[in-house]
């Protein structure tokens, strides 16, 4: 008992703790304000009488209310991120008026904390050390340049930000923060010699009586002209690349050379680093190309070809060449219409557009430029396809595009960053998801790859491989440079979907060619099976469907009986359907169709009103209909399939009953089992729980109303302390995980081999003291080992310290208390509620 009482007295002074906090916070935050209003002699009336003031009124309530929600709860909400990020540019630019400054103060305020909760995580910790170090130099500097009224200070570090992240990057990480950007081309890496030249400038005129400052868009020209000249010397020495010893890589490059019709010379190099990359550099006297890979040797000899075949594209067509009139041409445009020539006009000239209107025109400049340099990327690719490459070089595009999948839209995958390598398993499972990227985005690409693209050299690799497998040879290089921005509209993406298909058909046979190869597998379709993955569908069979053609929108209204594999690793898994229209058996790809759940028969909370769906009519042409409800007086009420959002039915929360729940209290998890269901009206349904560890007779019913809380349904999500500490709680989840056997995802703190997929076999506990110094070395905290059996049918062990989350999925889901909520959570997922009502209950 004395035990307990300690905890309890532990848990109380930790709660009085962080009330103490927030009334500091609330202190710090009415006497930073009076004290700014002071110092800048501002009265009421024109404080009130600014907007920016007024904007940030309601920030600082829901400042205020975010910490008063994590003292309450020992746990910060999951927007809370997003509002102190809010708060502090607000609050910051309530003082400064200057965008740039809060933005760069927001971020480097909210890192802090980053940092410090992320320590755990040596890579990203590194990463946002650098950012932290950027953000603060650059607020710091705009701080000053507010109290001086001088932009100087944050134009100069705003300027030299992309070098003090470059520097710091190869401070900690060496050579390979350089290499490891995936879209890292060789134009950006000589940007620096445009401030050489502008301190030649400058040295000049402080030195000498000619005035070199009129004529700065002649000068970076003729740096830009050097550059070029230079740039094959330059880029091997920068780089580290070196001649390659492998004779093999010669004897392609010759072979190649003479299908790609190459008469002169080309200077081959080689750079080890833990990458996939590939370059054509220099200028047209000094033709280079240069393979960038842990070990050539690794390459298959026929990726090789379409790799080199695209860099000798790229030499033939004099491509660097062009780059290199593209920017004295954008000088020129910028010298002819008085645009600043960099951002280095803002540290040694003085430019009058003010600098965030030159970054806002810059990124339309960019964008066009990006455009032209994508056309040059396809060119190189049309040539390698007409020389005989395309099967090669849509093989290598696969295998390149599965290297980075854990950063293909950033292009930066962390795990290139550390010592550790990647597991063969987790491997694969990098290869299949990006087959299946690969074929899911060529009938429906995301908005986000689509944006993403927006300020890449390169253009997107699905729509690559649609351009170089494509038989009629329909997609130009102009038209694939803007595809990204075609493909924003649906109508587009159905458009080209449909004219994917055959594409598809072809990069399917490649993918599973190259991944059976790569991984001696005899079988997608029995690897689906051995890796479980109807296990992901299991709470999804037997019940009824809509389901959509997502090219011809054609609609099939049926029963999810079983899922099917095939040998396909880009699209491996078919439904199998009953239609309940025709009554036929039907197979259905999941790459092809998506699925909405219904529950005919059942009753749905809609419009504030309790519907009975009874029938769903379809439409001759089949890609529209209605939903036939019946409210509770037997009116009938149709709504359109495509207008209308369905929720989950009433009957889904009558199920819980003698189900386990998952009922999240104060950040810690918790598992009842519901005893009963009672309903008096649709938004009035109570759960009745109990403790489901507990002894029989010592339970406890406790009740909840569905309008009280939110429900994530069928999922589950555990997030460990970031000490590697767990409370009992948690512990009984574990054992229910097993007990159970269930399938979970275990989330590490590491950036490669991060996920492990699996049942829980065992959990050993350890009560014995550690012996150990360190922070976590507590006696009476058990050492607690999990053993799981993963989806590879291997036996791994775990350990608290190394797990950062585990999610699963359930019959029932998890449950959290509105009361728990910020008030800025609440109105999220109020809204998320409406925009996707199958993902959350929240009435």
């Amino acid at each position: 008992m004395e035990k307990i009482d300690k905890k309890k007295l532990g848990f109380i002074l930790k709660k009085t703790y962080r009330y103490l906090i927030f009334f500091i916070c609330f202190i710090f935050e009415i006497f930073t304000l009076v004290f700014i209003s002071i110092y800048l002699n501002l009265t009421l009336f024109t404080i009130f009488k600014d907007w920016t003031f007024l904007v940030l009124i309601p920030f600082i309530f829901l400042n205020l209310e975010e910490i008063f929600v994590w003292a309450k709860n020992g746990e910060r909400s999951e927007f809370s991120d997003l509002v102190f990020i809010l708060f502090f540019f607000f609050f910051i630019f309530f003082v400064t008026k200057e965008f740039l400054t809060s933005i760069m103060g927001a971020f480097s305020i909210y890192l802090w904390v980053g940092v410090w909760e992320l320590k755990e995580y040596p890579v990203i910790n590194k990463i946002l050390i650098i950012s932290l170090i950027t953000y603060t130099i650059i607020f710091i500097a705009g701080i000053i340049s507010f109290y001086l009224e001088e932009p100087f200070f944050l134009n100069t570090a705003f300027a030299f930000s992309f070098w003090i992240i470059l520097i710091l990057g190869f401070l900690i990480f060496g050579r390979k923060y350089i290499i490891v950007w995936r879209f890292m081309s060789p134009q950006y890496l000589t940007l620096f010699l445009y401030i050489i030249g502008w301190l030649v400038v400058v040295f000049i005129n402080q030195y000498t009586p000619i005035n070199f400052l009129d004529y700065i868009y002649i000068v970076l020209i003729v740096v830009n002209i050097l550059v070029y000249f230079s740039s094959g010397v330059f880029l091997d020495k920068l780089l580290g690349i070196k001649k390659p010893r492998n004779n093999e890589l010669n004897t392609i490059v010759n072979e190649v050379k003479k299908k790609i019709a190459i008469d002169g010379k080309v200077k081959i190099g080689y750079g080890k680093y833990p990458i996939l990359n590939a370059m054509a550099y220099g200028p047209f006297f000094d033709k280079r190309i240069a393979i960038i890979a842990e070990d050539i040797k690794n390459i298959p000899e026929d990726e090789l070809k379409g790799i080199v075949a695209h860099e000798l594209a790229h030499t033939k067509g004099n491509h660097t060449l062009i780059l290199a009139l593209i920017t004295i041409g954008d000088l020129l445009f910028r010298m002819f219409i008085g645009l600043p020539a960099t951002m280095y006009d803002y540290t040694f000239g003085d430019p009058r557009l003010p600098f965030i209107y030159f970054i806002l025109i810059n990124i339309g400049i960019y964008m066009i430029l990006y455009f032209i340099v994508r056309i040059l990327e396809g060119l190189a690719d049309l040539r390698a396809k007409r020389s005989g490459y395309k099967v090669e070089l849509a093989k290598a595009l696969y295998n390149l595009e599965s290297f980075y999948a854990t950063g293909r839209e950033f292009g930066l995958n962390t795990m290139l960053l550390c010592e550790e390598k990647i597991t063969k398993e987790n491997q694969m499972l990098d290869y299949i998801d990006t087959a299946k990227y690969l074929n899911n985005s060529m009938i429906k690409p995301s908005r986000i790859s689509l944006l993403s693209n927006f300020l890449n050299s390169h253009p997107l690799t699905f729509h690559r491989l649609a351009a170089i497998l494509d038989n009629n040879n329909s997609i130009k290089p102009a038209k694939e440079a803007i595809l990204p921005f075609i493909c924003l509209r649906r109508s587009k993406q159905r458009k080209y979907g449909k004219k994917f298909s055959e594409v598809r058909d072809i990069i399917q046979k490649i993918a599973t060619k190259k991944f059976k190869e790569y991984f001696k597998i005899e079988s997608v379709a029995q690897l689906s099976e051995d890796l479980k993955i109807k296990e992901n569908y299991k709470l999804a069979l037997g019940r009824e469907f809509i389901f959509r053609n997502l090219i011809t929108k054609e609609i099939i209204i049926g029963k999810l009986i079983d899922i099917k594999f095939q040998d396909n690793v880009c699209d491996p898994e078919y439904y199998l359907i009953q239609n309940l229209k025709t009554g036929k058996i039907e197979l259905l790809s999941t790459s092809l169709y998506s699925r909405t759940k219904i529950s005919l028969n059942s009753s749905y909370y809609i419009d504030d009103k309790t519907l009975l769906l009874n029938d769903i009519e379809l439409r001759s042409y089949g890609t529209e209909g209605n939903y036939i409800f019946s409210d509770c007086n037997g009116k009938i009420i149709r709504k359109p399939i495509n207008k209308t959002k369905i929720p989950y039915p009433i009957e889904f929360i009558e199920s819980f009953k003698g189900r386990s729940i998952f009922l999240k209290i104060k950040g810690t998890i918790h598992i009842f089992k519901c005893i009963n269901v009672k309903s008096s009206g649709s938004n009035h349904i109570i759960l009745e729980l109990k403790a489901d560890s507990e002894p029989e007779q010592e339970k406890d019913t406790l009740s909840i109303c569905i309008k009280d809380v939110i429900i994530f349904p069928e999922r589950v999500q555990l997030a460990i302390n970031k000490h590697g500490k767990l409370k009992d709680t948690d512990l009984k989840l574990l054992e229910w995980l097993k007990n159970h056997h269930v399938k979970a995802n275990f989330y590490l703190k590491k950036p490669v081999n991060n996920m492990e997929i699996g049942f829980i076999k065992n959990l050993v506990y350890n009560t014995a003291p550690s012996g150990g110094k360190g922070k976590n070395s507590e006696k009476d905290e058990p050492a607690i080992e999990i053993t799981i059996n993963t989806i590879f049918n291997q036996i791994k062990q775990l350990t608290l310290n190394q797990l950062d989350f585990i999610n699963f999925k359930c019959k029932t889901g998890m449950i959290q208390k509105k009361s728990e909520l910020s008030i800025f959570s609440k109105g999220f997922y109020k809204l998320f509620q409406r925009l996707r009502p199958e993902m959350i209950i929240f009435q």
